[in-house]
């Protein structure tokens, strides 16, 4: 993500942001649940309040979901806005740079704002889960 900067009268600098916009994905086998607790069987359980508002802000200590023993490896993290004529292949970026699971529940590392992209499991397969950006 990029910010303009008026530095003259006559040139705009455009400046790398610190904190750009992301998206988490999830890997195309795993069992999605969204629920207020873990689901037996579903590698990946989402709280179901996460997705009930446009945006919301997380901090360390709230719940995003809980993961199964696979961990974060369910977890993919990418750009959030791609476009198409950039040929410059992007870092990799870890999960464990943004979240991290202790005891089987999801948080995040640093309080982040979430977008939700998805309603539904079918959704989040296919679209990705959330855009976010650490604040």
């Amino acid at each position: 993500m990029h910010t303009s900067e008026n530095t003259t009268a006559f040139q705009t600098t455009i400046i790398p942001m610190v904190h750009g916009l992301y998206k988490l994905t999830l890997k195309p086998t795993v069992n999605l649940a969204i629920q207020t607790k873990p689901v037996f069987g579903a590698n990946v359980t989402f709280h179901s309040d996460i997705i009930e508002h446009p945006s919301f802000v997380a901090s360390p200590r709230c719940v995003i979901g809980w993961l199964d023993v696979g961990g974060l490896s369910y977890l993919s993290i990418e750009e959030g806005i791609q476009v198409a004529a950039d040929n410059s292949a992007a870092p990799p970026f870890l999960p464990s740079q943004f979240l991290h699971c202790d005891r089987g529940i999801l948080r995040v590392n640093m309080t982040t704002r979430f977008y939700p992209i998805a309603k539904n499991a079918s959704d989040a397969h296919e679209h990705g889960a959330f855009f976010f950006t650490p604040v």
